[in-house]
């Protein structure tokens, strides 16, 4: 489990992929191509599908239609425990009468495979996971941090084709969270497997992934990396799933809104100060808050709803909560999208 294994990843393929239950649609009709070695990361709400979507791929649910391949070679039929998949849950499910090792060790042993190469893999793992050291604790002997690495250790043993993980870092507190964010990259980069990731954290998913599917009523909204879904999200649910939107009716034309984000806008006291490139629209300044990076500044948009605009350095407006002021940014910072709630 060293770096040389880098670019050994599988390719996972989505085809017209749907899971349909009596009463509902869990998964409607996805397509998708996750590349050997890439880390992909489905993004959503509750409900949306992404969780389900993993399920098929592990071959934990059954599919309705549609199909998934690795490496070319379709997978529907094949049996979870024969499709070649490490899993990680939320839940780490360790064994507690084992020790780290023998945690580590059960695939293996599950596989038959020699007690001497069981005791190589073991340790390789728990290098990459950088849990040498605690080879003889028990599981109640360990953080919550610490277990969730012996269950990635555990998924990686048996060099699997790919590594499916759901919500992992879900029950862990923020803190600890953010630095296992950072463990999990390192030891995607060592290990060189495909990573599919799910998780309703935007934040995570921005840190974490190369590129992210957004999931929303059981379909595929869009598929980019962080800075393309960022800068130019193709759906109205993806520019406010994905960050912070200021959102504009009724200036970019009929039925579509115009998207700008917050630190992409202006806030000016007059005409005058307003650049002459510049789009522009009055509004409402409601409070201004410091937060020691800048200032953020909620407004009344023409429409009735709020925005925000938020300032790296010194504050742009002389206006007062209450007051009016021009709102402007440049053409090039905005994205024009259909909206089907226009009237």
């Amino acid at each position: 489990m060293s770096s040389d294994n880098t670019g050994r990843g599988t390719q996972i393929r989505l085809t017209g992929l749907t899971k349909r239950y009596p009463k509902s649609v869990a998964v409607d009709n996805v397509s998708l191509t996750i590349e050997p070695g890439e880390f992909m990361t489905f993004l959503g709400p509750s409900g949306s599908g992404k969780t389900t979507t993993l399920n098929l791929i592990a071959g934990f649910t059954d599919i309705t239609s549609g199909s998934v391949e690795i490496d070319g070679k379709r997978i529907d039929d094949v049996p979870a425990h024969k499709r070649g998949l490490g899993v990680v849950f939320q839940h780490y499910a360790l064994f507690p009468h084992m020790t780290v090792a023998e945690n580590v060790a059960y695939p293996l042993k599950r596989r038959a495979v020699d007690k001497t190469e069981q005791r190589r893999l073991v340790a390789a793992s728990l290098q990459t996971a950088g849990l040498e050291s605690y080879a003889d604790r028990y599981p109640a002997q360990l953080s919550g941090g610490q277990q969730q690495r012996v269950a990635l250790a555990r998924a990686l043993v048996f060099d699997p084709k790919a590594l499916l993980l759901d919500e992992p870092l879900g029950a862990l507190d923020k803190q600890l969270r953010e630095r296992l964010q950072l463990e999990l990259r390192r030891i995607h980069r060592e290990v060189g497997r495909t990573f599919v990731f799910v998780t309703h954290d935007q934040e995570e998913a921005l840190t974490l992934s190369d590129r992210i599917a957004i999931f929303n009523g059981g379909r595929i909204e869009q598929v980019g990396t962080a800075s393309e879904l960022y800068e130019r999200p193709q759906s109205l649910f993806v520019a406010g799933f994905i960050g912070e939107s200021t959102i504009l009716r009724g200036v970019g034309g009929e039925r579509t809104a115009t998207v700008v984000r917050p630190e992409k806008l202006e806030l000016h006291p007059n005409l005058a100060a307003v650049p002459t490139e510049h789009a522009r629209v009055e509004v409402r300044l409601l409070q201004s808050v410091y937060l020691g990076s800048g200032w953020k500044h909620e407004i009344g948009l023409p429409d009735g709803t709020t925005g925000v605009v938020r300032d790296a350095g010194e504050l742009s407006t002389t206006a007062r909560p209450g007051e009016a002021a021009l709102l402007s940014w440049h053409p090039r910072n905005a994205v024009v999208l259909a909206d089907a709630n226009a009237a």
